[in-house]
């Protein structure tokens, strides 16, 4: 009895690993496709950076995904931050679960900075974030907060709004 309590708690285990693994590399791939509905005002640098605020395993999904795309004729270049202090100018900062407690502080520090606050916990729309991840019905989905948006200076495409689930 004991022998099969374990190995189910170890399947389970394995089961809910494997579903965060896939969570993680779906939201690496949304964040890549918010670049071709979201408009930063054109600049001359050849580097689309995405920074990454804490520890996440979106980092290495990223990393993944930046050897091999590119965003318009920018090579993208994947930064990672321990502490906000250390953020430099970046057109997406995802906020890990570790630091998301600095999310007002971030959104008030990159308003008028074009640079896209993305969260993967509820409420963060609330608190200054543009995209938070979300799961909805077993599914990965994303809500946006248009304002919150607006505020660092970006543009919105209107079919990017109309597949999130927006709060505001």
């Amino acid at each position: 009895m004991k022998k099969g309590a374990l190995l189910g708690m170890l399947i389970l285990g394995i089961v809910v690993g494997i579903k965060a693994q896939s969570a993680t590399k779906y939201q690496a791939l949304f964040v890549y496709n918010f670049t071709r509905f979201i408009e930063w005002p054109s600049n001359n640098s050849s580097e689309f950076v995405i920074g990454v605020l804490g520890k996440s395993s979106i980092y290495n999904e990223l990393q993944t995904l930046a050897s091999a795309k590119k965003v318009g004729n920018q090579t993208i270049v994947i930064k990672q931050f321990s502490n906000s202090s250390e953020v430099v100018t970046c057109q997406i900062l995802f906020v890990s679960n570790e630091v998301v407690s600095q999310i007002s502080q971030m959104a008030a520090s990159f308003q008028n900075k074009n640079t896209l606050i993305i969260t993967d916990r509820a409420g963060s729309t609330g608190k200054g974030a543009g995209i938070n991840f979300v799961n909805a019905d077993g599914k990965q989905r994303f809500e946006i907060s248009k304002s919150n948006v607006d505020k660092t200076g970006l543009k919105v495409n209107k079919q990017l709004l109309d597949m999130a689930m927006t709060t505001d």
